[in-house]
């Protein structure tokens, strides 16, 4: 007897389209993207205006290496453009696309920010046990 495939319980409200093959694998990496403080903070920076790296760095408190880095990885993954203005290099965000999934990431973070916080999953206070005692890290 032949096993059935499993279907997608959700799909006629699931926002993936599933007529064509998902790449989950570029929604990790997006997510991966969106998942560290320092490109946040930029991005947040960036909703304001755009702004050189010097800028950049009196708005969210870095140092220069780690913003140069940071906006690197925003350019390269398409949620953020320069331009050169003489010596200086000015950097926007992609609007289009970046807004509306902070949009509703913050519509959601807002709904269950208590619920991720005890997801022992993805939680910051992750628990571990060393040598048999249950720790915090």
């Amino acid at each position: 007897m032949r096993k059935k495939r499993a279907q997608c319980l959700y799909r006629n409200i699931c926002p993936i389209n599933h007529m064509y093959k998902v790449d989950y694998q570029s929604y990790v990496l997006l997510f991966k993207v969106l998942s560290n403080e320092v490109r946040l903070k930029l991005i947040d920076a960036l909703e304001e205006g755009d702004k050189s790296v010097g800028e950049l760095c009196e708005c969210i408190g870095e140092d220069q290496t780690r913003v140069s880095h940071e906006l690197k990885c925003l350019v390269v993954c398409g949620l953020a453009d320069y331009r050169r203005d003489g010596k200086r290099i000015i950097y926007s965000l992609n609007r289009s696309s970046v807004l509306p999934i902070l949009r509703a990431a913050a519509s959601h973070a807002e709904k269950f920010a208590d619920r991720m916080k005890g997801c022992e999953m993805v939680s910051e206070a992750k628990r571990i046990v060393v040598r048999g005692v249950l720790t915090s890290v």
